[in-house]
């Protein structure tokens, strides 16, 4: 089988999944998100990779294509119909699937489907802040905008401190205000294939309430066979939002032992779980790819 990534990942994600997919009989290909190139006239319509003759490859998996995203899930879904190659995540490409892809369309379904997280309320500017700071008490959390592994992501202890974060992030067209639930890190459980394949406690450094890794957080090993609400939990999400391979993240309330979601994560980073617990997640994602294809040659 020939897989081609996209988006390379400063972590070594990428070079993971080419050892395990070369290790298994496969050639693993990685381009940057910045590769494409789509060429339209009145006669033709040309997306390509550059440098890449996409022909060759069986299976793309769109690992992180950032604010891109949008010409890359119309070049799949049409490298998906001309060239009959499999597209990880699906539902990206499939234009009969009415789907919103903002976290408030995450947390639809999970009211629909009875799912807890914190208290969420979204605006698009500083001014309707008032109005929803009545129905909150502080600390909050504050998200700013798209911002990624956890650098969007504040505490505010006081009115005076959210509206620093929010005139420092003022060129940001969105804000989300969330209930603060009082914990000792979240869980980070991975799926694959809606499944959870493992999970690790993600620990903040000392004077931060992040626990990203990537923020200097420290994984541990998390049993999710004694956590069976967990793995639930998360397959649950991950079916619901039809997110192949997905890292959800859950919190435990310190005081009620309740569980709440966090968010769910597509292309999520795997390394501090490889790390943390042993398990080989990136030859878990090239055996996915392999039941991927094989299912479409049945």
């Amino acid at each position: 089988m020939n897989i081609l990534i996209v988006g390379k990942v400063t972590s070594g994600q990428t070079d993971r999944l080419k050892e395990e997919g070369r290790a298994r009989g496969h050639r693993v290909d990685n381009v940057s998100s910045r590769s494409l190139v789509i060429d339209a006239s009145v006669a033709s319509f040309n997306p390509y990779i550059k440098g890449v003759g996409i022909s060759q490859y069986d299976l793309v998996y769109m690992l992180t294509v950032g604010d891109r995203k949008w010409e890359w899930y119309l070049a799949m879904r049409y490298f998906a119909k001309e060239h009959n190659i499999v597209v990880v995540e699906r539902k990206m490409i499939d234009s009969s699937k009415k789907i919103f892809f903002t976290p408030n369309a995450e947390l639809l379904k999970q009211v629909e489907n009875g799912i807890n997280f914190p208290r969420s309320v979204t605006v698009m500017e500083p001014r309707g802040l008032g109005e929803v700071l009545q129905e909150f008490e502080f600390p909050v959390v504050l998200k700013v905008g798209a911002l990624q592994r956890g650098l969007g992501v504040f505490r505010a202890d006081d009115l005076q401190g959210l509206m620093g974060i929010i005139k420092k992030y003022s060129d940001q067209s969105v804000f989300m205000i969330r209930e603060f639930i009082p914990n000792d890190g979240d869980i980070r459980v991975f799926t694959i294939g809606y499944k959870a394949i493992g999970a690790m406690k993600r620990v903040p450094p000392e004077g931060d309430f992040r626990s990203n890794i990537s923020r200097g957080g420290r994984g541990v090993p998390f049993e999710l066979a004694s956590n069976p609400e967990v793995a639930a939990i998360a397959e649950k999400l991950s079916t619901l939002n039809e997110t192949e391979i997905a890292g959800v993240d859950i919190i435990r309330h310190k005081d009620t032992g309740r569980f709440y979601v966090l968010e769910i994560n597509r292309g999520p980073q795997f390394r501090g779980l490889e790390e943390s617990t042993g398990i080989n997640v990136a030859g878990k994602m090239i055996e996915y790819f392999e039941s991927k294809l094989a299912y479409k040659k049945a």
